[in-house]
């Protein structure tokens, strides 16, 4: 056995095995043993639909998934995927393969380049990855070996294997690895829980940290039975669906989600902000101003987000340093007694276009799964689903809001999930990876595509700040006109079924026909050219 067929085989039996990714010759052997020791490798047109492809995955299962490039180029167009999951802490192994020892030289002479495509791969990658590893030498795996595997289900893991070694016999004998559990503080301490007692308005803030489709319906039993007011990020909105009315659940929070969560926090004296970042999109750019009566639990496991949430927020905040899932079950020791009823605030509305995607998910069975590209479309999504309960789970690069990212996911899900899958995408987004829509056959998904003839939130921008200059956001403008391009023809290439509606409303037959049959369908939205995103801090 060589090196590199030992390293695939730790990973398929840690549960790591599907892979995505492009051939090259750099990683040829390592695609080749994932299909040795049966598992599974996905190809992918562009290495940077890879890490969307693993990002949905794990969304829909909660399962790691791998990515292998080749050196350079492989890598390098790889790193806007591994980035988005890294920043919504989605867990991932990034093999990529690297020239041999003789060429891998480049840095160690101070020239650009070597070996053919020689790139410094843990350089580029190590801002935003967990950990970076250099199999260099079966002594270096065997150095490695128990740390990398320990930390494939909670971290993102970028590996660079060089060619040789790949290929090297080993020599000594590697012992099945085996998983020891974590033991993690589960209660709150004396100080925290006296404080929630205490409190008369507590609010829950519900974060990414609770929330993959695996693990939701108990963690949602357990708050409603406290009768905390609760209100959740665009992370953890996947949650809304196991709340009603009666479990003082009041949807979602943030800058772009107008109605009465913001609200809520507004007459909190206490917020529980568990699993959550507490960023900029989340709580406004003005920190003093977010729940300012009140004193902020910021419960997450990374220290370094407890740091900086700590410089941000001053003396209010108090850090509780534990898993979001460990401290939601610990709620059941603490009895709740003693808080004001919430004050009357009304339902969330909706207005154009988010009115017609809240008609089209209120049609969607509730355990389906919806994918939400950026921009523009992405805040009507939200929007909409805020907008009434039991609406199905919606997942997004929700701090990198890459374009292009949900086609992507969707299939990345439909390879793991046979829940039905939905994409919501801007016709800005589709060229970004339309290539990918080669694998509707096998993996089908629905499509609402909202076509606005551009970038709208760009357009939003340059509207309020540069005298409407559509310079480079639209299809359309002739000053400023980019190139050419029509959702319909990329559908009808890659012969998708396809309806344009131009109404504001939608009618129930033209979803009918969307929801109806197994296969890709899409629906085109024309929205209106003007159309903006109403936020609210």
């Amino acid at each position: 056995m060589n090196i590199s067929e030992q390293f695939i085989k730790d990973l398929i039996d840690q549960g790591v095995d599907t892979f995505f990714g492009v051939q090259g010759g750099a990683c040829a052997r390592l695609v080749d043993n994932v299909v040795k020791y049966k598992g599974k490798f996905i190809p992918v047109l562009n290495e940077q639909s890879a890490g969307f492809y693993a990002h949905g995955y794990y969304m829909s299962s909660g399962k790691t998934a791998g990515l292998i490039f080749t050196t350079g180029p492989g890598l390098t167009n790889g790193i806007t995927g591994i980035a988005g999951c890294y920043y919504d802490r989605v867990p991932l192994v990034v093999l990529v393969g690297q020239v041999g020892k003789k060429l891998n030289i480049a840095k160690k002479t101070s020239t650009r380049m070597v070996g053919f495509q020689e790139v410094p791969h843990l350089d580029l990658c190590s801002p935003i990855s967990d950990n970076c590893l250099k199999i260099d030498s079966e002594k270096k795996y065997f150095k490695s070996r128990n740390g990398f595997l320990s930390g494939l289900h909670s971290k993102v893991q970028v590996v660079e294997f060089l060619d040789d070694v790949q290929r090297a016999k080993i020599q000594r004998k590697f012992i099945k690895y085996k998983n020891t559990p974590n033991n993690r503080t589960k209660s709150p301490d004396k100080k925290i829980s006296e404080l929630i007692k205490k409190s008369l308005n507590p609010t829950i803030i519900l974060g990414a940290g609770c929330s993959h489709e695996s693990n939701s319906e108990n963690l949602t039993k357990i708050i409603a039975k406290t009768k905390i007011n609760t209100c959740c990020t665009w992370g953890a909105q996947s949650l809304q669906k196991y709340f009603s009315k009666n479990d003082f659940f009041y949807g979602l929070m943030g800058n772009h989600n107008p109605g009465i969560a913001n609200k809520l926090l507004i007459k909190s004296d206490l917020v529980l902000a568990v699993g959550c970042s507490l960023l900029q999109h989340q709580v406004g750019k003005d920190l003093k101003k977010f729940a300012k009566n009140s004193k902020i639990i910021f419960v997450n496991n990374d220290i370094a987000e407890c740091k900086r949430a700590a410089k941000q927020f001053g003396k209010r905040l108090i850090i509780h340093n534990v898993n979001a899932n460990d401290f939601i079950s610990s709620l059941k020791s603490i009895r709740i007694t003693n808080f004001n009823d919430v004050p009357n605030i009304n339902s969330n509305k909706t207005n154009y276009p988010a009115d017609i995607l809240k008609t089209i998910f209120k049609k969607i069975n509730k355990n389906s799964i919806i994918f939400a590209d950026a921009g523009a479309t992405l805040s009507w999504t939200f929007q909409a689903a805020n907008s009434f309960y039991k609406c199905p789970s919606i997942f997004t690069s929700f701090n990198l809001h890459s374009m292009g990212y949900a086609n992507c996911a969707s299939i990345g899900a439909k390879v793991i999930s046979n829940k039905s899958i939905f994409c919501v995408i801007g016709d800005g987004s589709v060229p970004m990876n339309c290539q990918e829509f080669s694998w509707l056959k096998k993996y089908p998904f629905k499509m609402i595509i909202l076509d606005n003839n551009g970038y709208g939130i760009i357009r939003q921008t340059q509207r309020a700040f540069y005298k409407s200059k559509f310079y480079g956001s639209d299809f359309i403008n002739k000053d400023s006109k980019m190139p050419n391009f029509s959702v319909e023809k990329i559908l009808n290439s890659y012969l998708v079924d396809y309806k344009v509606i131009s109404k504001k409303k939608i009618d129930n037959k033209d979803i009918n026909w969307l929801l109806a049959s197994n296969k890709s369908k899409a629906l085109i939205i024309k929205v209106d050219y003007n159309s903006e995103v109403t936020t609210e801090a």
